[in-house]
Order: C-alpha cells, then sequence, then structure tokens
C-alpha cells in the first residue's frame, strides 16, 4: 500500500516505520532536524523488545509524492490550520485519511477540505517520542490503532487498511461504533491532560490524594454528560475504567500536554478541554470543571505568555 505519514513525529514516525519495514510504500512528511535525519540515516526505531533502522523516504513537501492510498494524519491538532490545506496533493480519487488526532473533531475538520466520505476517524495507543533527530522510542510494548468508518459498515477499503495494520504488527481494531471509541479516549485524554497540565503534577500523583481523585471524576463525568447530549453512550464503567487506567501509569508519567507546557511549547488545547467547553456550550451541558482548566490554561496555549 502507498502511504504517506501526515506529521512524522513520534508517533507517526513509529507508525510509519513498522509499516515501511512490512513492505510498504511509505513516506515521511517531517521537519526540523528529525527531518534531516531521516534523509540521512533513516529511522532509527528502539521497540521495548527489538531496535532496528528502516530506510524510508522522507520530505516536508507533500507535492514531492504525489497521490497515496492511505494518509495517517498525526499532527498535532494545533497545526491543523496549516496541515491540512498542506497535503491536498496527497488526495487522489481513492485516497482514505485515517485520521488519528487527539479529539473528537479531527474528523470533520479534515472533511471539511475534502469530503466526509474520504475520512475515517481513528484512535491511538501507542507512547513513542522523538528522542533524538531521527531516533524515535516507543514505550509501551503494544502499538494499537482503532479505527473504523462513521456509519459502522465494515467497508472493504476499512477492512484492506486493518489487514495492512496487522500485517506491520501493529494491533487494529476495527469498530463499528467508532464514536463510543474515540469518546471513551477522549473521556480520559482531555481532562487529565488539562488537570495535570493546570497542576504541573503528573496524573497519578494527582489521583493519589482524594481531592485530585475526586475532580478527576467529576471533570470525566463532565465529559461523559456531552457526549450523552452529543447521542454517545459510553457505558456506566467507562469513568471507573478511565480511573483504573490512571493508576496503572507510572507515577512520573506526565503526558503529553504537560511535556509540551514544561517545554514551552504550544499546547493541543483547544481540542482537548477547548473542546470540552465548546460542545458542552453547543448542547447546552454545564462544564465547569473544564472550564476553569481551560481558562487556566488558556495563557499557554501558544506557548509561554509574553513569548511571540
Amino acid at each position: 500500500m502507498r502511504i504517506a505519514i501526515m506529521g512524522a513525529g513520534g508517533i507517526g514516525s513509529c507508525y510509519g516505520g513498522l509499516l515501511a519495514r512490512a513492505g510498504n510504500d511509505v513516506t515521511l512528511i517531517a521537519r526540523g532536524a528529525h527531518l534531516q535525519a531521516l534523509k540521512q540515516n533513516g529511522l532509527q526505531l528502539n521497540c521495548p523488545d527489538e531496535s532496528f533502522t528502516v530506510q524510508v523516504p522522507a520530505t516536508d513537501d507533500p507535492s514531492e509524492i504525489g497521490p497515496v492510498d492511505l494518509v495517517l494524519f498525526t499532527v498535532k491538532t494545533n497545526q491543523n490550520s496549516d496541515a491540512i490545506p498542506v497535503m491536498k496533493p496527497l488526495i487522489g480519487n481513492d485516497t482514505t485519511v485515517l485520521t488519528l488526532q487527539n479529539g473528537v473533531e479531527s474528523a470533520g475538520e479534515i472533511g471539511q477540505d475534502y469530503g466526509v466520505d474520504r475520512v475515517l476517524p481513528g484512535a491511538a495507543y501507542i507512547v513513542a517520542y522523538v528522542v533524538s533527530p531521527g531516533e524515535v522510542t516507543q514505550h509501551n510494548p503494544e502499538v494499537r490503532i482503532a479505527f473504523g468508518e462513521s456509519g459502522g459498515a465494515l467497508s472493504p477499503r476499512a477492512i484492506s487498511i486493518r489487514d495492512t495494520l496487522s500485517e506491520a504488527s501493529i494491533t487494529a481494531d476495527l469498530s463499528d461504533d467508532i464514536a463510543k471509541v474515540i469518546w471513551s479516549k477522549f473521556l480520559f485524554n482531555a481532562p487529565v491532560n488539562a488537570m495535570a497540565s493546570a497542576a504541573r503534577t503528573p496524573p497519578r500523583q494527582l489521583m493519589e490524594t482524594p481531592e485530585g481523585s475526586a475532580s478527576f471524576r467529576t471533570a470525566m463525568q463532565e465529559v461523559a454528560n456531552i457526549g450523552q447530549a452529543k447521542g454517545v453512550h459510553l457505558g456506566e464503567a467507562a469513568i471507573d475504567n478511565a480511573m483504573d487506567f490512571i493508576g496503572t501509569v507510572s507515577i512520573t508519567a506526565r503526558g503529553s500536554m504537560l511535556t509540551d507546557l514544561d517545554a514551552g511549547r504550544p499546547l493541543e488545547l483547544e481540542a482537548t478541554v477547548g473542546s470540552v467547553c465548546r460542545i458542552g456550550r453547543q448542547v447546552n451541558v454545564p462544564t465547569p470543571i473544564n472550564n476553569l482548566l481551560y481558562a487556566l490554561l488558556l495563557p499557554y496555549k501558544d506557548g509561554p505568555p509574553g513569548e511571540s
């Protein structure tokens, strides 16, 4: 399969490296020092059970690639206004865009430019970072993607993508209710990242206090409430499952938003807790905890306050 990885940072490079090693025609779309290292030395991927280097084409210009069968869209959401139009040369008559971004609005946003029928919503379950230019470390033992057609059909294209991912040692869960899958991740990802960032404290450490645990649960309930109002029924165990998951992560694990905050980088604020607040207003469901978290983090959305 001819595949472009739009946004080949840690997560995108990991998926791309595995797909390339399995024999697919993959191109990584990256930038900066990481791009230069990929061009010169290939991609070094450090997995829990092995490390390997794969020679994979890389560029910062999608027009050098042309139309592909599949675009894995792994760009940070705060870069969408630039990245979505830039990927136009990748889009042909039969191209599918599988979006693996945080939040619940990515597929609709891409669909505004390229048509909703072209886009498959998905969720990435992986911890991977660029540890040095051209070198990516995957921290979790399983590399997983959940995705599906918005209408729930097990379409031929979705089955083909699932098989391609599986052949590359990527666990591919083809869901007939992808909205529930994405909202279940959102239930955890949005409030937990925001609360940890506002407190400048890893989530597990916050949950060790009764106050922190109760606040996590309340913030998650707000997300569940707006999901319910949107017709997405997450089930009674969703919050308990999310709380249990926090208890399994490392006591020092900081999460992507807190890591970006510490590094002075722009935050994925609008697609996470900002989206909770915005959708809450749309469906007339109160989200006071998430509103407060959003207000506390808003000055840092584009980087440290006062810096251009």
